[in-house]
């Protein structure tokens, strides 16, 4: 019997839809995401589960080697998913990517900020190569100043600790962030500045020294990440930097809002309060 004989011709050897978005396979042929190393085919999943979803979180990502063409990729497909805006597209998505809270920004701020771009959402820069010669690449989605949620932002130099917001232009001190965004991102980087953090920091400083890694400072040496007064300098520094709004916001008064197509909409059910974050 020959090897390339099919039995049963009616069953496909391919485990999924190779033409749907981010469900292309991995290959150095035409049609195919770059292969990049991994050390396996399920531990290259999950870095690109990994590296998508951290894009949508931060706006930009540096990655080396093969993996930036086919963060590229990925991060189309995803603006594709987002400007279909349907339920199966939803669902898609939210299986990919970690962070169910990056499908909402995706689907809420991609639609608008690409409408006017068909294809190429994505953009890749070359930068310098790393220590080990490899080459870096800097992936960032276009159309910033279309964003709410990074609009203004200034990659040229990180912040000064990896937890706090990017730099801001001069030019756009006052700019406002969507609240439950803002309330998810200072979440995220309150777990870096409480002492259980500093506890871990110091004890992976002493595994470190244990398992033979040099030039690193003993345990003791190890300064806590964040202070009560940087805590309070930055948080005076974020208020003197934030624009003034003009009116008060009362969350707990129901503002009734129009209905669909422009109408207003009658009754004072809780269908009709203005939702907030």
């Amino acid at each position: 019997r020959l090897a390339s004989i099919d039995d049963n011709p009616t069953i496909t050897h391919q485990p999924w839809d190779t033409t749907e978005p981010l469900m292309a396979d991995f290959g150095w042929s035409r049609g195919r995401i770059p292969k990049f190393h991994a050390t396996s085919p399920f531990h290259r999943q999950m870095i690109s589960r990994r590296m998508v979803t951290e894009l949508i979180r931060k706006d930009y990502l540096i990655v080396g080697g093969a993996r930036a063409p086919a963060l590229r990729i990925l991060a189309d497909h995803v603006v594709e998913l987002a400007k279909a805006g349907d339920t199966d597209s939803r669902q898609h998505l939210a299986h990919f990517l970690h962070d169910p809270l990056m499908v909402d920004k995706a689907f809420d701020e991609y639609p608008r900020r690409f409408r006017d771009l068909h294809s190429k959402y994505c953009m890749m820069t070359k930068l310098k190569k790393s220590v080990d010669n490899t080459a870096l690449y800097f992936i960032e989605y276009k159309n910033r100043d279309l964003s709410d949620n990074h609009k203004g932002e200034d990659y040229s130099k990180g912040p000064e600790r990896f937890f706090l917001p990017p730099r801001v232009l001069e030019t756009e001190k006052g700019v406002q962030r969507p609240p439950h965004l803002q309330m998810a991102f200072d979440r995220w980087a309150s777990k870096f500045k409480t002492e259980e953090f500093h506890h871990w920091w110091r004890m992976r400083h002493a595994k470190l020294r244990f398992w033979g890694v040099r030039n690193v400072p003993h345990p003791s040496e190890v300064d806590p990440l964040w202070s009560e007064k940087e805590e309070e300098e930055w948080h005076n520094e974020m208020l003197a930097n934030t624009g003034d709004i003009d009116e008060d916001i009362d969350l707990d008064a129901e503002l009734n809002v129009e209905g669909e197509g422009g109408a207003p909409s009658g009754g004072d059910g809780p269908q009709n309060a203005k939702r907030s974050f």
